[in-house]
């Protein structure tokens, strides 16, 4: 979005692919989706960047070593510091006693139907999902009928807690439409992830997630731009079972372990942070 509020792209984008210093090579399904919003939401978008210049740090909820090259062009342009991941630091260096929660928790809904589903399954065979409310809604009215077609095979809850679903055993990969809290707790817990981008920066998400990290593996659509049940199955089968999987699975506990070592005491994100906070403190 930076490279369109300067005029370095255009929208519409007409000519691919695009090359962006510090990105790989981008093809039209990589750019951002605003669907039939797109002038309004588009220049709602960009406009955070109308004084983002003015801005003494630009905190990014990454860590370095996720996006070397992004971090280093971008720091030529903004003050960025990478201060992520910023997920509870139970799932990452536990150096916080008690930091479990984002602090935000559903009342209606209780986890541990979930929960302890899934601690009956065995190791690696769960696939857990991640999508917004709309189609949460629309999986609740299937509920009745997947329920009694297929109870033995899955289950269908309008919330979970997501890092706790994540980190359990049972969990294989992550069905995603790559939001990047969703992509960046997955990538932190070293869970593959099937990526099927909806919206916004989700696409782009997508990319990095198969073309540039290879911890998952992206839904493709057909002529009709529709994916399909059996595309779906195929990618999750191939993430599980497949060949490319097991590459896959390695690549994500490898990306797990940096994410870990970059908030831990001297990590990238730690140092970074630390920087930021020893700024703000003298300057007042």
């Amino acid at each position: 979005m930076h490279q369109f509020y300067h005029g370095k792209l255009t929208n519409r984008v007409t000519e691919f692919p695009v090359s962006i210093q510090g990105l790989p090579t981008l093809e039209h399904q990589d750019l951002p989706h605003f669907g039939s919003n797109i002038p309004y939401h588009f220049a709602y978008v960009a406009e955070q960047f109308s004084n983002v210049d003015q801005a003494d740090y630009v905190l990014v909820n990454t860590f370095y070593e996720l996006e070397k090259e992004v971090v280093d062009e971008f720091s030529k342009h903004l003050p960025v510091l990478t201060v992520g991941p910023t997920i509870p630091t139970f799932y990452l260096d536990r150096r916080v006693v008690d930091d479990k929660e984002y602090g935000i928790i559903s009342a209606d809904n209780d986890p541990s139907t979930c929960l302890n589903w899934l601690n009956n399954k065995p190791a690696r065979t769960a696939t857990t999902t991640s999508f917004g409310l709309s189609n949460l809604l629309r999986l609740k009215s299937c509920q009745k009928i997947f329920k009694d077609e297929a109870s033995d095979k899955g289950l269908v809850v309008p919330w979970t807690p997501q890092l706790e679903v994540l980190s359990s055993e049972a969990v294989g990969c992550i069905f995603s439409h790559c939001g990047w809290n969703s992509t960046l707790e997955a990538l932190s817990l070293g869970v593959p992830i099937v990526a099927m981008p909806q919206f916004a920066d989700q696409q782009p998400h997508a990319k990095f997630i198969q073309d540039v990290w290879k911890v998952g593996i992206r839904v493709k659509h057909d002529k009709n731009g529709l994916a399909t049940k059996e595309e779906i199955g195929r990618c999750i089968k191939e993430v599980m079972e497949g060949e490319t999987g097991k590459e896959i699975k390695e690549n994500a506990m490898k990306v797990s372990n940096l994410a870990k070592a970059a908030v831990s005491e001297g990590g990238s994100s730690d140092t970074s942070l630390n920087y930021f906070i020893s700024k703000i403190t003298s300057s007042s």
